[in-house]
């Protein structure tokens, strides 16, 4: 929001802008965003890492704007370049958080898991040989990598080592 009244207020009253340091400051800020960017790249699968790969990512592609926002500002003269690519940058900003923000929340409220089908996980179950029934199965998120399973599984009487030997089976399967 406060980019977008920065860029709000220059677009109403242009600002002289010195394009050969947006150029510079862009240069250094894209290496260091950059080079995060590229260390992270191998933890996209947990949240928190994934939150903050795509923060940098973000950075480096502001970065990019920024540098090409100073080469059209020398090279046009125009100031009003610089408050519309704050807006784009908001805009960014604004669109991966809210990726970030919908992961976050699914597993605050322990939702399921997303692309998990509880109606193929209970099926998986129940092709186990001595499963008989499968049901109330609630699965949510602990993580982003780590999940929870409830449920109720019937099985015939029979001695507790088959039994173990089922639930076994079925955690293999899980």
């Amino acid at each position: 929001l406060y980019i977008c009244y920065e860029a709000y207020e220059r677009a109403l009253r242009p600002q002289p802008v010195s394009e050969r340091a947006m150029i510079v400051v862009g240069l250094i800020a894209l290496a260091i965003n950059g080079g995060i960017s590229l260390t992270l790249v191998h933890g996209r699968h947990d949240l928190n890492l994934r939150a903050l790969l795509l923060h940098n990512l973000g950075d480096a592609l502001s970065n990019l704007g920024i540098i090409a926002g100073g080469w059209l500002i020398g090279a046009t003269g125009q100031t009003l370049i610089d408050p519309l690519i704050a807006f784009l940058i908001a805009g960014m900003i604004l669109w991966s958080a809210i990726g970030i923000i919908t992961d976050s929340s699914n597993i605050l409220l322990e939702s399921a898991p997303k692309g998990m089908s509880i109606e193929r996980v209970a099926n998986a179950m129940l092709a186990v040989p001595g499963v008989r029934e499968v049901h109330d199965v609630h699965i949510w998120s602990l993580g982003s990598r780590s999940h929870a399973l409830a449920c109720h599984i019937l099985i015939l009487d029979m001695p507790t080592s088959e039994s173990e030997l089922i639930g076994h089976r079925v955690r293999e399967v899980l």
